[in-house]
């Protein structure tokens, strides 16, 4: 069973408008209403006169918490060759405050200098060079040739072994070639990219959809935020319920509700889905009751009513 919510009569709406502005500005609603030579009264400004059109119209709202600035889980490693350490983008947070997310333009994660460390390459052993037995000494670090001499006078021949330094190896007996691992510098490098330290800040959201699209319509979302309790509205526990029972409750209906209502559904399922937000209030349908006016100046302007006959709020841009 649907609860029918009443709209407030145009009449209290006009009257409730009218102290509001003469309160705000008393001059200009003399000089916009006002009969020259005659005392100015509010009395004599009515809704009848004043009203050239009206169109009812609704408001969808709800309020979300959400958590601004969680920390993002998980880490990663990166091992790399020297070179490409200072190729790198490295973020520092140490004895720094918190980080404020909304003024964050990098990623969530970020490579961290104070993670930056040596590691030995395993492969050369830190030496920066593969050692293996030298090709052309076969280790010994000498070459040994035969060399042929001739003696006496007979000239006969022996031979004699000649050794001289290996000239590849240097007489170490060893050859030495880059290692490839590491790139012949020793050591490669290991880093983390770490989540940033973000503040954690829980904010209060309020989310208003309004079929009549107003400009005030931030100023109703906020309004409605903090003096929820001084506006009246049907209240729901989801927006399958919203929708069936929307027309009946407002004893109204149009395109732009039915569109303002899917509209305010889908934000709805998205708050709902987010991990960091949380849905703090029931969903409240409210009426709204745009009225067009003109003064007898001939000044065109617009009153907005936002709740039942019992509690409602007026914005005007007159």
């Amino acid at each position: 069973m649907s609860v029918r919510i009443k709209t407030p009569n145009l009449d209290d709406i006009f009257e409730k408008w009218k102290l509001q502005s003469v309160r705000n500005d008393k001059k200009k609603m003399e000089k916009q209403f006002g009969t020259k030579g005659a005392v100015f009264t509010l009395d004599a400004i009515s809704a009848a006169e004043y009203v050239k059109d009206t169109q009812k119209e609704a408001a969808i709202y709800f309020a979300i918490k959400k958590t601004v600035g969680a920390v993002p889980k998980g880490t990663e490693e990166k091992t790399v060759l020297a070179p490409k350490v200072p190729r790198e983008t490295f973020y520092s947070f140490k004895g720094t405050s918190k980080v404020n997310k909304e003024n964050w333009k990098g990623d969530d994660k970020v490579p961290t200098y104070e993670t930056i460390q040596a590691v030995s390459c395993k492969k050369c052993n830190g030496k920066g060079y593969i050692e293996d037995k030298c090709r052309i000494c076969k280790g010994t670090g000498k070459i040994e040739e035969k060399l042929g001499i001739l003696t006496g006078e007979e000239q006969k021949k022996e031979d004699k072994t000649f050794s001289y330094s290996c000239g590849v190896c240097y007489g170490s007996g060893t050859s030495k070639e880059p290692c490839r691992d590491c790139g012949g510098h020793k050591s490669l490098y290991k880093y983390q990219i770490l989540p940033v330290p973000y503040k954690t800040v829980v904010t209060g959201i309020p989310v208003l959809h309004s079929s009549a699209q107003t400009k005030y319509e931030k100023e109703i979302e906020r309004d409605l935020h903090q003096m929820i309790e001084e506006v009246e509205g049907i209240r729901f526990n989801d927006f399958k319920e919203l929708e069936s029972k929307a027309e009946p409750s407002l004893g109204y209906w149009n395109k732009n509700i039915k569109k303002t209502i899917s509209s305010a559904g889908s934000d709805f399922k998205t708050y709902d889905k987010d991990k960091e937000a949380q849905i703090t209030t029931q969903i409240y349908l409210f009426p709204m009751i745009q009225m067009f006016c003109e003064t007898k100046k001939g000044s065109k302007f617009e009153i907005y009513s936002l709740g039942s006959a019992n509690k409602f709020m007026i914005y005007s841009n007159f």
